[in-house]
């Protein structure tokens, strides 16, 4: 490619980089092992890419990752316990899931990620939301200071099963209620009221109850996804949708087994 180009196409593989290592967090259920797979899969899809659209980088480098999920590098105990916990969901509608509805992609570009046939992605895709899991009396904190997206967050969780212990709006008070009533998941705003983290309130939970599962919502996702070695596991863009809430609380389920 001429250097034009290639700059052009570096610029794109860059900027898509945050959300391939999101899914590759959210298929693998861990930070390292999804950064991994990004990584793995840029090495493999830059010398294919010839066309510098948006649209055909990100199918591309999608697709070199599904391919290697196929056949995954090491995994650990827990990983490989989870991958058998995901094998009990049709093949593929977990990954329809994730690119349709957190990574956005329309069933076409699912189509050609995967490797299907397009006829068969709208099926996968209905198969997938009757195949979220349905937890009973799992205990859910909310982390939210906004207080319209805080009842859509609870309306989804509590339609899923759950039960909300609280809602908090600021970090301290997220960390009370988490000490009268321990939860089992939380799903934190990364940015919270009063200038409060909280990131920095699953943080001081999660050191009291490590086996304590997160998922976080931010308007800038993008800005936990870099590599770094403190970043989530799962995190979606705010404002999110039900569907969106959902997937991602349900992989949490699949992947804790809980």
């Amino acid at each position: 490619m001429a250097d034009g180009v290639s700059r052009a196409a570096g610029d794109i593989l860059d900027a898509v980089m945050p959300f391939l290592r999101r899914y590759g967090r959210a298929l693998s259920g861990c930070r390292r092992t999804g950064d991994q797979l990004a990584n793995r899969a840029r090495q493999l899809a830059r010398p294919k890419i010839l066309d510098v659209s948006v649209r055909a980088i990100r199918i591309e480098l999608f697709r070199a990752l599904a391919d290697i999920w196929e056949d995954p590098p090491m995994l650990s105990f827990s990983q490989v316990a989870a991958r058998n916990r995901m094998r009990q969901v049709s093949r593929h509608s977990r990954e329809v899931l994730l690119l349709r509805t957190i990574e956005e992609f329309v069933f076409e570009d699912i189509a050609l990620i995967l490797r299907i046939e397009p006829e068969s992605v709208p099926a996968l895709f209905e198969t997938a939301l009757l195949e979220m899991p349905y937890r009973p009396r799992k205990r859910v904190l909310l982390i939210e200071d906004d207080t319209l997206i805080a009842m859509d967050m609870a309306n989804c969780v509590s339609e899923m099963g759950c039960e909300v212990t609280g809602v908090a709006r600021t970090a301290a008070q997220a960390i009370e209620m988490g000490r009268d009533m321990a939860p089992e998941l939380i799903i934190a705003s990364t940015e919270l009221a009063e200038g409060s983290s909280g990131r920095a309130a699953v943080s001081a939970l999660q050191a009291r109850h490590p086996k304590l599962d997160a998922v976080f919502v931010s308007p800038y996702p993008e800005h936990y996804l870099t590599g770094a070695t403190s970043e989530p596991v799962l995190i979606i863009a705010k404002p999110c949708f039900d569907v969106q809430v959902r997937s991602v609380v349900s992989q949490s389920f699949i992947l804790s087994g809980a």
